[in-house]
């Protein structure tokens, strides 16, 4: 316990820590979840191949590889990460929320905009949680934050990947049986986003297209609620520089050796 613990629980009393663990945790809580679902959005509604709805996810990973590259510059640039949090923050959301609205009869120019808009939003904030790590840790703590960091992504996204697998769930069935009473939902979930199509009367297909639609849009919602969620790490994370240099002391603890700005 204490400091022998894995987490030492001073890390987490850094406001700034505390900040950036919640902000990563609601963050990749969203990312996964919209890049779980939006391959079954396309395979399902818009009908193509695994491979063509790996193709059509292109936007959002791009924007996120290319922006997180530029922001990284950006940051050492600037000094500060907090801005870019927030604007992460409030991209993230918007572009998420926007992608509730999709339906079947969506054009390509809306699910790539708000996919490439998702990925803006993500890769301005995906990184800087690490970024708070090696600015407001001593040196010897910053393995420990980094490896705190992932985790929390990781967990964030493997618990609500369930929950909106839950809401996906409940949704499909509960629209299949009001728009096709005689249906059995379970033949839908059994047979999968991309063979439901032959389980289904071609009369009824559209109806059975429109539910999966609905269902996965509430998923959405998922990602929507966490990716407004992460305002809260951004607001309450110190305005540090990440300029300042760090140097081990005597101890084995690290001391700044220029100024440090003042904290938020």
């Amino acid at each position: 316990m204490g400091d022998a613990a894995t987490v030492p629980s001073r890390l987490l009393m850094k406001r700034s820590i505390a900040a950036a663990a919640w902000f990563n945790f609601t963050m990749g809580s969203a990312f996964l979840v919209l890049i779980y679902y939006l391959p079954i959005w396309f395979q399902a509604v818009k009908g193509t191949s695994a491979v063509e709805s790996g193709i059509y996810n292109l936007p959002l990973i791009l924007g996120l590889v290319l922006v997180s590259i530029l922001i990284g510059i950006g940051v050492t640039v600037v000094g500060y990460y907090a801005p870019f949090m927030i604007a992460a923050s409030a991209i993230t959301s918007i572009a998420i929320g926007l992608m509730t609205t999709f339906t079947p009869e969506s054009a390509a120019n809306k699910w790539i905009g708000y996919q490439a808009m998702a990925g803006i939003g993500i890769g301005f904030g995906i990184q800087q949680p690490l970024v708070v790590v090696q600015t407001v840790l001593p040196l010897s703590d910053v393995p420990i934050g980094t490896a705190l960091m992932y985790f929390l992504q990781v967990l964030g996204g493997s618990i609500f990947v369930s929950v909106g697998q839950n809401v996906f769930t409940n949704k499909l069935k509960a629209k299949l049986l009001e728009n096709v009473p005689g249906l059995d939902p379970d033949i839908v979930l059994s047979a999968g986003a991309t063979s439901f199509q032959h389980s289904v009367a071609p009369k009824y297909l559209p109806l059975v297209i429109s539910a999966y639609n609905d269902a996965i849009t509430r998923a959405f919602l998922v990602a929507t609620l966490m990716a407004c969620l992460t305002i809260m790490g951004s607001l309450l994370v110190e305005w540090k520089n990440v300029k300042a240099i760090k140097k081990p002391g005597e101890n084995g603890k690290s001391q700044k050796m220029t100024e440090k700005a003042d904290g938020a």
